[in-house]
């Protein structure tokens, strides 16, 4: 063999290894992204059970604050005035 032959061979089996990696890193970034998808779908379920939680939260809080300390119902009212005052706002801006 001459010389050429073993370079032509030798940019042969590089080509092949450059391809078989070129493979590989496709099917770990098609993993990847995979991964990547489905924990985003996990982090949105996550964010709406926390919105959910939070807003019983705050409905409990107000529901107990009727039958609590006077200064619980104080609370109580002040938020549910506050509601009022945002729900009022709401419509005034949907009659405009």
């Amino acid at each position: 063999m001459d010389d050429r032959t073993k370079l032509v061979e030798s940019l042969g089996k590089k080509i092949d290894r450059v391809l078989d990696e070129n493979r590989r890193l496709r099917s770990e970034a098609l993993g990847l992204t995979t991964e990547r998808d489905r924990l985003l779908r996990q982090k949105r379920e996550a964010e709406n059970r926390i919105r959910l939680l939070e807003k019983r939260i705050r409905t409990l809080e107000t529901a107990g604050g009727f039958l609590t300390s006077r200064t619980d119902r104080r609370t109580a009212r002040l938020r549910v005035n506050r509601l009022l005052r945002e729900i009022d706002g709401c419509i005034a801006l949907m009659n405009k």
